[in-house]
């Protein structure tokens, strides 16, 4: 069965391009080629498509083999570059294969040709792949490390966000309840008001921090890269959105134009990351400051065979068509050295491959351009989300001792909780472990996950070996960033948690049920 080789020809001599050829055809090969014979022309074949080798007469009149040479060496194309020519000579030959050429020969004298071809296919199939394990370990390092990052930041910011959130919330209720029982001063009191909407405005800032935080966790979650299920991809796309909302604040307008879809199969901290770098390019390929005029068009609608699409077009300066056929190529890009890598696109595509979808890319030269995700539909529904009952007072006055390292935090719990329990705070497990031995009538233990010197985790497993009762009274307040064996930790462990920052009100109905 002939072997399909794409050859590019550097001859000026249409005579001996047809004698290779012939050669080329007698050895089996089922031949794609053309011929070129000056660097625009060769410029050009490669941008048109992709060679499995070059061949090169030496010597032309508007051409060299060596200036071929360089010019794709240094477009970056390690493809086998074999001269032959008529006039070379032993000096010559080994010059060039220093410069990187892969081997020489006489025309007329050809007999090396087709075992040349047959070695140097094999050694490029050879680096090719290697160069695949080096690119694919250095996305696997550097999403990690990405993650690591992220999971990092939204963990530091959540202690302190959580202090803010709390006292903010529990100052607002204060500030309301006088109102009520002052309506009259609270009405005639213009500082009063004014604290009062200071109060409002601020809780609303903290919110958004909030959502921030909570969008960096799910774009963080690297311990859960292997886990697969239905993902709403509405919500992720929104993330995204938000992620990348200062990148297109002063470029774009953003349209949407979302059909309720059924959740997607995936994973939803990778495909966040496809859907972020692909709303960062469309931002990227308007200019600034004519925001008015521009748009980003982002959409989900059911397409073909039961898949859910997901397109993000934008008004942007579109894809040259030369540019357009690499634009999936690892480490291709067109962005200034030092700006990109040219692997963005090269991951999305492989993350959503790995998820069963497919992506695909139209655009239009001055009219920009729409990347067209496929999805495929999960066979289970997403987790109901559980209904938020109405706050009842306690059952009863309990005993609570807190447990975290961030004494504000302690401060804020503290404040919440002692409207309605005594509450006992301290700021060391090994300190909780002490009181805990002398004292086992507690009825909650609110504790941090992640400690210095002693973890939440140690404490709760040194609580299961003298008195496990305590252990099954702990509530976990987490704030990201886990390590493996944290992960899995709370996922055997049958504890509640609770996410930093946390509603007062959340926090108080949480403690109620551990009160019998």
């Amino acid at each position: 069965m002939p072997k399909p080789l794409k050859a590019l020809i550097v001859e000026d001599n249409e005579r001996d391009a047809t004698m290779l050829m012939r050669e080329l055809n007698r050895g089996g090969y089922a031949l794609e080629s053309e011929r070129v014979d000056t660097a625009e022309a060769l410029n050009a074949a490669l941008d048109r498509q992709a060679w499995d080798i070059v061949f090169s007469d030496y010597s032309m009149p508007r051409f060299s083999a060596p200036a071929a040479l360089s010019l794709v060496r240094d477009r970056g194309f390690d493809v086998p570059f074999i001269i032959v020519s008529g006039t070379i000579g032993e000096d010559t030959a080994v010059e060039a294969m220093r410069a990187g050429a892969n081997d020489f020969m006489a025309k007329g004298a050809m007999a090396r040709l087709l075992p040349a071809i047959d070695r140097e296919l094999r050694e490029a199939s050879v680096r090719a792949e290697r160069k695949k394990m080096r690119e694919q370990l250095m996305i696997s390092e550097r999403m990690a490390s990405v993650g690591m990052l992220s999971a990092s930041v939204a963990h530091e910011i959540n202690n302190p966000l959580a202090v803010i959130v709390a006292n903010l919330e529990f100052a607002m209720q204060r500030f309301e309840a006088l109102g009520a029982e002052q309506s009259a001063i609270a009405a005639a009191s213009t500082g009063l008001q004014e604290a009062r909407q200071s109060l409002r405005e601020a809780h609303e800032a903290a919110e958004r921090v909030t959502h921030i935080v909570r969008d960096l966790k799910v774009f963080s979650r690297a311990s859960n890269d292997d886990q697969e299920g239905p993902v709403d991809i509405e919500r992720v796309l929104e993330s995204a959105l938000r992620m990348a909302s200062n990148e297109i604040r002063h470029r774009a307008k953003i349209v949407r134009h979302y059909i309720r879809v059924p959740p997607i199969h995936g994973n939803e901290a990778r495909l966040g990351q496809v859907l972020l770098n692909l709303i960062v390019n469309a931002a990227q390929a308007i200019p600034e400051g004519r925001a008015a005029e521009n748009r980003i068009g982002l959409s989900i609608r059911m397409g073909d065979n039961d898949r859910v699409v997901v397109e993000v077009a934008d008004t942007g300066s579109g894809i040259p068509p030369q540019v357009l056929a690499r634009i999936f190529d690892p480490f291709f890009t067109t962005k200034a050295p030092g700006v990109g890598t040219g692997l963005g696109l090269a991951i999305c595509q492989r993350i959503v491959i790995r998820y069963g979808g497919d992506i695909a890319v139209e655009s239009q030269p001055g009219h920009g351009t729409t990347f067209r995700v496929s999805l495929r539909r999960a066979r289970t529904a997403l987790p109901s989300a559980d209904s938020i009952p109405a706050e009842q007072r306690a059952k009863r006055k309990g005993r609570v001792l807190v447990v975290d390292d961030e004494p504000m935090l302690c401060s804020a719990v503290e404040r919440i909780l002692s409207v309605e329990h005594d509450v006992t705070v301290v700021q060391s497990a090994r300190r909780a472990l002490e009181i805990l031995k002398d004292d086992a009538r507690f009825d909650v233990i609110l504790s941090d996950l992640m400690m210095p010197q002693m973890t939440g985790i140690e404490l709760h497993a040194a609580l299961v070996k003298f008195t496990p009762e305590l252990a099954a009274k702990m509530i976990f307040m987490t704030g990201g960033a886990f390590s493996p064996s944290a992960s899995a930790f709370l996922e055997s462990a049958s504890n509640p948690t609770i996410d930093k920052p946390f509603k007062p009100a959340a926090l108080r109905r949480m403690v109620q049920t551990l009160i019998k």
